[in-house]
């Protein structure tokens, strides 16, 4: 006997219903367990108690986030939050939905901008100590961060230290927290009504240490945020960060889980009861969520810093490429190869460069440029492609000073421009163009490297702790500095081996995305068997001694429970 329970009451059905419960699998679909739709009759005076006469044209009061519970007999068919899709006449047209289709109806269409997210405030030796961790221990940082552009020129800078024998802020009323991606994450999720549960991107040396560029003293966390969706956030991050939001259906725990761990050592299950002549194939599927990433890229904008960060298509192809064994042999040749189409490289760092011009204390000097750090990578030929919107922030040069050192430091931090508001006057008012607000395109991020060693360091040891080292961020871990005033010299920062470029050895596509599981998705199997019970889709299905990934199953439910046959579409996981 099927029964149905809202918030603990039970609602009479009727006589004759027939419904459909779909379970599908996040990995494939994004989508968890829904049910179409159940027709209640308000006629009946205990469903007119439970919705409270919500079919009157005078009752404006909505029901929302009503837990519901569908029965057969002594199993639990499913158990998620009642959705009222419709009222017509006596008639309330509802739908159930737990897991992943439950975070997708809190989540919706609604921008993210909008949400009311949890901001950080910190006192300045608060955080002074977050710049000795990373997250989970700590949910921001407070790096040195180029926020604006003073009238002679130079940078002003938020979250500014000195060092030496100890680290301190030079203005403790000029701080502002640099809010870790996975905060933002969870942090949003919880808002939604979920509980944390795993987060296995903790544990990454990279996704722990990413950071939303955040160019603003006072500062509202979601303003942070492009205009996005919620929906369009999510998939925006699972994308990126190679993972799938999972909540539990039972707990309404979110569980963050890398992809490639997803079917990880998970209980094999055998559908032996298939019934006869019912299996179908369907061929070149058209799946719109399977994560792809035979080729990634970034979606950067079209301005000089990414111009170089990443070459225009038919660059590289129509330039000569020289390689010397060390960086600093091409000096000697900066004017031939300013005038032509030269990309230079060198063995000693694996990096490209081009001679570009310089503003050095009002003078030009030529000076090398690291180039195509973030291209495209894997398959570039493949027509499989992932275009990423969350993008590294542009980094600049800083100077810290070091007190013990008698000296100012050359180190990275990254860079967003913060945009004034235009002036309240009316007249300026009535003839501008109405921008007032700065909606981020994109996503910027940056990586926090830690209290590293800085250039410009002395030649001898000093007692301070920090004599030679500042708190750097950064978007990779090579950095040039600018050409001196006297010689015009460089000198190449290396870094810990942290990195959001896409191609290289330790760059993401070889790190992360390679390894994604290969599914064959353009095959879709479709069996129905006998079951009585109500399958965990993050397993390995056993079908005629072949082994399956599902997909999505549907059940079909009517007054004397759950029908018997199931029907199921699956992805082949042993070759044929």
């Amino acid at each position: 006997m099927t029964r149905l329970f809202i918030d603990g009451q039970e609602v009479v059905l009727s006589e004759n219903f027939e419904l459909e419960l779909i379970t599908e699998n996040p990995y494939f679909t994004r989508n968890g367990e829904y049910t179409y739709d159940i027709d209640i009759d308000l006629r009946d005076p205990g469903n007119r108690r439970i919705y409270q006469n919500i079919n009157r044209s005078d009752v404006t009061k909505g029901l929302k986030n009503r837990k519901a519970t569908l029965m057969s007999g002594a199993l639990e068919i499913i158990s998620g939050v009642e959705v009222v899709l419709s009222i017509e006449n006596y008639t309330a047209k509802i739908q159930i939905v737990a897991g992943n289709s439950q975070l997708n109806y809190e989540g919706g269409d609604t921008d993210i901008r909008s949400m009311v997210l949890d901001g950080i405030s910190m006192t300045s030796q608060q955080a002074i100590d977050t710049l000795f961790g990373k997250f989970p221990e700590n949910n921001v940082v407070y790096p040195p961060v180029v926020n604006y552009t003073e009238s002679d020129g130079s940078f002003s800078i938020l979250n500014n230290v000195e060092v030496g024998e100890d680290i301190s802020f030079t203005d403790v009323e000029n701080i502002s927290p640099q809010y870790y991606l996975l905060y933002v994450i969870e942090n949003l999720i919880t808002k939604l009504g979920f509980t944390k549960g795993i987060n296995e991107l903790e544990d990454d040396p990279v996704w722990s240490r990413l950071f939303i560029v955040n160019p603003y003293k006072d500062s509202v966390l979601q303003e942070l945020l492009p205009d996005w969706t919620i929906n369009e956030f999510i998939e925006q991050i699972e994308l990126y960060l190679d993972c799938i939001i999972v909540i539990d259906k039972i707990d309404k725990k979110f569980n963050i889980i890398s992809l490639n761990k997803y079917f990880e050592n998970q209980d094999i299950v055998y559908l032996d009861d298939v019934v006869d002549d019912s299996t179908e194939k369907t061929y070149d599927v058209d799946t719109n969520y399977a994560f792809a990433y035979t080729y990634v890229s970034y979606d950067l904008p079209s301005d000089e810093y990414y111009n170089y960060l990443k070459l225009k298509e038919g660059v590289r192809e129509n330039c000569s490429t020289v390689s010397s064994p060390e960086w600093d042999d091409f000096k000697t040749k900066y004017d031939q190869y300013y005038s032509g189409p030269y990309i230079l490289h060198s063995e000693d760092y694996g990096l490209d460069y081009v001679v570009t011009d310089y503003s050095v204390s009002g003078e030009t000097k030529k000076g090398l440029i690291i180039v195509d750090r973030f291209k495209d990578a894997g398959n570039l030929d493949s027509r499989d492609k992932s275009s990423f919107q969350i993008v590294p922030a542009e980094v600049e040069k800083i100077e810290i000073h070091s007190t013990t050192g008698g000296r100012y430091l050359i180190g990275p931090a990254v860079k967003k421009l913060r945009v004034d508001p235009e002036s309240t006057a009316i007249n300026d008012l009535i003839n501008s163009s109405g921008n007032n607000t700065d909606i981020p395109d994109r996503l910027y991020v940056g990586i926090y490297y830690g209290i590293q060693k800085a250039l410009n360091r002395g030649p001898n040891e000093y007692p301070g702790e920090y004599w030679d080292k500042m708190p750097m961020g950064s978007n990779d871990r090579y950095f040039i500095q600018k050409p001196t005033t006297l010689g015009g010299d460089q000198s190449i920062l290396t870094l810990p081996d942290y990195t959001i470029t896409l191609d290289g050895d330790n760059g993401l596509f070889n790190r992360v995305y390679k390894n994604k599981r290969e599914i064959d998705t353009s095959v879709e199997y479709t069996f129905q068997f006998l079951t009585n019970k109500v399958y965990d889709l993050n397993r390995i299905f056993v079908i005629r001694n072949k082994k399956y990934y599902c997909k999505e199953v549907h059940y079909k439910i009517t007054p004397k429970g759950m029908d018997k046959i199931a029907e199921g579409i699956f992805y082949l996981a042993d070759s044929e």
